[in-house]
């Protein structure tokens, strides 16, 4: 029960700030009115302070009172903090279902290394420079947020780590650890591979997915092939995969939804809004919408 409401909490932590971002937008239309830049131009803002403000809201999003929407409890904390324990609770008969052969884990452990850290950082500057060249303001706009939402996916997920200490299958198996694992000294959960890899395809998603409906489904079947890797590598628990993925979701939604140039897309500040996928849950089960 403790690990559970730690989970919720920890949602929280990420969803409440999203659940500003439409006042955020007000201020950034006053902002554009007066051609002020925005974050997504590094060479003229304080780029270290604002992701300083962004970690700082992030953390802090629990224990204000606007956090704790009754439409946003009931569509994200509710199921995702049941599923998790549901997952958490089957987590070693799941880990169970594959072969767990030595060439299932060395090539899993090959492919997931497109979701490591320095993969994704190298995806996301290399866009980023490619933009510089090219002068293509929305890739330009994709590699700096998409780092961005690299950088704090990884942060929260240490901490995470750092506070629940949970073996990975392999290790728990190797040392006969009995139970959910956690507390035991480990770094298992949530999976970073994961964290990373939705939050990066999640900037991908919500910056081209309006004029290239493919994207959202490349993106997100990348990030989801990244993330079965480390389930079939052993390096983590379907548990880890789902509170780490969306975690990362979350945190990419946040940094699009607070620091997006709706000029990018074309579009002057006064009709900023943008046609998006964004994850629900409904009576029959999560689902992908597309809408304004």
């Amino acid at each position: 029960m403790r690990l559970v409401t730690f989970l919720a909490l920890s949602l929280l932590l990420i969803q409440a700030p999203a659940a500003r971002a439409q006042s955020s937008q007000d201020k950034s239309e006053r902002e554009d009115q007066l051609d002020i830049p925005r974050s997504s131009d590094p060479g003229k803002q304080p780029v270290l302070r604002i992701f300083l403000r962004d970690e700082v809201n992030i953390w802090t999003s629990p224990f204000r009172r606007t956090s704790y929407s009754s439409k946003g409890f009931v569509k994200y904390v509710v199921p995702f903090t049941l599923i998790t324990g549901a997952l958490i609770a089957t987590d070693r008969k799941t880990a169970e279902v594959l072969p767990n052969t030595a060439d299932q884990s060395k090539w899993s452990l090959r492919v997931s290394q497109i979701g490591a850290p320095y993969s994704l950082a190298g995806m996301a500057a290399g866009m980023y420079l490619i933009s510089r060249a090219t002068g293509d303001k929305k890739a330009r706009e994709t590699g700096f947020l998409g780092a961005e939402a690299i950088m704090h996916s990884q942060l929260v997920t240490l901490v995470l780590k750092s506070a629940t200490r949970r073996e990975r299958p392999l290790d728990a198996k190797l040392q006969g650890i009995g139970g959910t694992a956690f507390w035991r000294g480990g770094d298992s959960f949530p999976s970073g591979h994961a964290s990373g890899s939705f939050a990066l395809a999640t900037v991908f998603a919500y910056e081209y997915g309006k004029d290239h409906k493919w994207v959202p489904y490349a993106s997100y079947g990348l990030a989801t092939l990244v993330a079965a890797s480390r389930l079939s590598a052993e390096k983590h628990w379907v548990s880890d995969i789902f509170v780490g993925g969306s975690m990362g979701f979350l945190v990419g939604r946040y940094i699009y939804r607070i620091h997006h140039d709706p000029r990018v897309d074309g579009v002057s500040p006064a009709r900023a809004e943008r046609f998006i996928p964004d994850f629900g849950y409904g009576p029959r089960g999560l689902t992908l919408t597309w809408g304004l």
